[in-house]
This record gives C-alpha cells, structure tokens and sequence, in this order.
C-alpha cells in the first residue's frame, strides 16, 4: 500500500482540531474518508512513527480498536508545519514537478519547512526599515 500524505495530513489535522482524544472512528467519520482498510494503514503508519498515540481496546467497538488518539510532541509540530492550505500545495507542487511523489517523510518536512522558513523571512522583510 502506497502512503498517502494527503491522508496523512486530514488525520494529524482533525486528530489536532478535536477538543477530545476522539478514536480512529470518530477521525475518519471527521474527515469523510471512506476506505477503511487504507485509513486503518495510515493510522498504524502515524502511530509507529510516534507522531500518533493512541490507546489500543482490544474491542471492535471501534472498527479499529483504537480510541484516545493524541498528537505527540512531533505529531504537533507536523501539524504545525501542515497547518497552511497554501503551503501544502505549494510543497505538493515541488515535489510533483520534480516526480517525487513518493518521497520520504524527511523530504517532505524539508520542502515544508523550506516554504513556511521562505514565507516568514517574505512577512518579515517590510518590517526591517530604519
């Protein structure tokens, strides 16, 4: 299965906006996605990494068995960085201009950060006169 940073992204950014540890559920029902077995991929890609935690029920009262899904410390600077619209397209771009569609996770963080790094040193520039 192909990782999807699209995906990625609507989960780490509705895991982020809801005001309780919502279950993987309650995430894909916030984000209207439909294919159950690749969500389910992702949330496992999100909590190995460690962005992700979550409490692990042993039940299939969730579909997933997982409820109390939380943002770590790096899960919210992911979402920090993945935060502005403009920016995702702009970093989706590069990469898609270049074929790296696929790329690493570290490559995609760099290209993000390079843009929001380039957006801040833009909106600070009118600022620095005498």
């Amino acid at each position: 299965m192909i990782r999807n940073m699209d995906l990625i992204r609507a989960i780490v950014l509705a895991i982020r906006e809801h005001e309780a540890k919502p279950s993987a559920s309650e995430v894909q029902t916030l984000i209207s996605y439909n294919e159950n077995e690749v969500f389910a991929y992702h949330i496992v890609l999100l909590t190995q990494s460690a962005m992700v935690t979550g409490v692990e029920t042993g039940t299939r009262k969730d579909r997933y068995g997982i409820s109390s899904l939380a943002l770590s410390w790096s899960g919210q600077e992911l979402a920090d960085n993945l935060l502005s619209d403009d920016v995702w397209a702009s970093a989706k771009k590069t990469l898609e201009d270049a074929g790296l569609q696929s790329a690493s996770f570290e490559i995609w963080s760099q290209v993000i950060i390079a843009r929001l790094t380039k957006l801040c040193s833009t909106a600070a520039s009118p600022a620095m006169e005498p």
